[in-house]
């Protein structure tokens, strides 16, 4: 039961032994694991709804910074696009464009 690692894929595995798939939440943290078990990093879409996983495969809330572009996501984890957050502006594509 919980995390295991095979090289450097992370996989959870449930107390029957099976291995999560889809969302999982630990404590008050979201993960998202594929449907083969593997956990996800990086920008995932899941039901036309972009989520940013950071490198421990917690699902990223608030502002984020990926390369040089800055991003926000909902407590729910999803990316907000054509939107004012407060005084900023973000586009279609998610990414910080405008400050009031």
């Amino acid at each position: 039961t919980g995390w295991l690692q095979e090289g450097k894929t992370w996989y959870y595995l449930k107390a029957n032994g099976a291995m999560a798939t889809g969302w999982l939440q630990e404590g008050k943290t979201w993960y998202y694991l594929k449907s083969s078990g593997a956990m996800v990093t990086g920008w995932l879409l899941d039901r036309n709804t972009w989520y940013y996983l950071k490198a421990n495969g917690a699902m990223a809330t608030g502002w984020i910074k990926v390369g040089s572009k800055w991003y926000y996501l909902y407590g729910s984890g999803a990316m907000a696009s054509r939107t004012w957050i407060g005084r900023y502006y973000v586009n279609s594509s998610g990414v910080w464009t405008k400050t009031r």
